[in-house]
């Protein structure tokens, strides 16, 4: 049972981690999430992508190496859809997949030319998006932001 949450305490800027000041930070990296989504969408169909396609690709652009099975359960999506979808970025020569060097099973996903020549306006608009933001908030709440992140994809 979930502990009780009291939604109406008065909120103490001393007390920075109380329940409201989270929830309001839960809800601007969701709406922040959204409204990359949002800006990258135009981009995304000019490129013929569809967005399970783009959020491979753009993963693979941010992380690349990392295995298969990996990528498909940071992206919490079904064997079936995450092969087929695999399957037609491969064939549209998008992605390389290099074998391991511990286990040969285990492939390395990584962007070819033509992956990144696709990805590239993506990146440029979702990385003007961001700067606006980081420009408008300050280099103090920049490194702020980073280790918040960090911290919360470890």
């Amino acid at each position: 049972m979930p502990p009780d949450v009291n939604l109406n305490r008065p909120f103490d800027p001393r007390l920075f981690l109380m329940d409201q000041e989270l929830d309001r930070g839960v809800g601007l990296l969701l709406s922040g999430a959204s409204e990359l989504n949002r800006a990258s969408e135009t981009v995304r169909r000019k490129a013929g992508l569809s967005k399970p396609e783009m959020q491979i690709l753009m993963t693979i652009r941010y992380w690349p190496g990392q295995t298969v099975s990996e990528l498909r359960d940071s992206l919490g999506m079904t064997v079936p859809t995450f092969a087929r979808i695999l399957g037609q970025l491969d064939q549209r020569n998008l992605i390389e997949k290099e074998v391991g060097s511990h286990d040969a099973r285990k492939r390395k996903l990584t962007l070819s030319d033509a992956g990144v020549t696709l990805t590239t306006p993506l990146a440029i608009v979702l990385r003007e998006r961001l700067r606006l933001a980081y420009r408008s908030a300050g280099p103090d709440a920049v490194d702020g932001n980073r280790r918040v992140l960090d911290a919360l994809v470890r």
